[in-house]
């Protein structure tokens, strides 16, 4: 990869975390963390994955600003290509979160339900 889109790369993602910071940061007092943890996750995904297109030998270009260039600049839209990383980007990261989401629910039931067993010994849930 080139020098210059190094430096781009750098300050892109500076840029990223910086507004994904600031949305951290609106969205702290909000009392479902879980819907701005997917939201941000969401975003970040879109914004930093990154995308290459049809033609061999060129640098790889984030996924959604390529997407909104495409879709607004180019006569045919966005390649399918663009669209396709676009789609699996956020996906993934929706997939993950929705895990990541089951995983902690299923926890803190069985943390609930060893903590009733343990605070009442003939606790029988059957």
């Amino acid at each position: 990869m080139a020098e210059e889109y190094r430096i781009a790369w750098i300050v892109y993602v500076a840029g990223t975390a910086v507004l994904l910071l600031a949305g951290w940061w609106f969205m702290r007092g909000w009392s479902w963390s879980w819907l701005r943890r997917a939201l941000l996750v969401v975003l970040a995904a879109a914004l930093l994955i990154p995308a290459r297109s049809g033609v061999p030998e060129t640098p790889a270009t984030p996924v959604l600003p390529l997407f909104v260039y495409q879709a607004l600049f180019e006569e045919e839209g966005a390649t399918p290509e663009v669209t396709a990383n676009l789609v699996f980007a956020t996906g993934g990261a929706l997939a993950l979160l929705a895990a990541i989401g089951l995983g902690s629910l299923f926890l803190r039931h069985r943390r609930e339900k060893r903590r009733q067993f343990e605070e009442d010994p003939y606790f029988n849930d059957q």
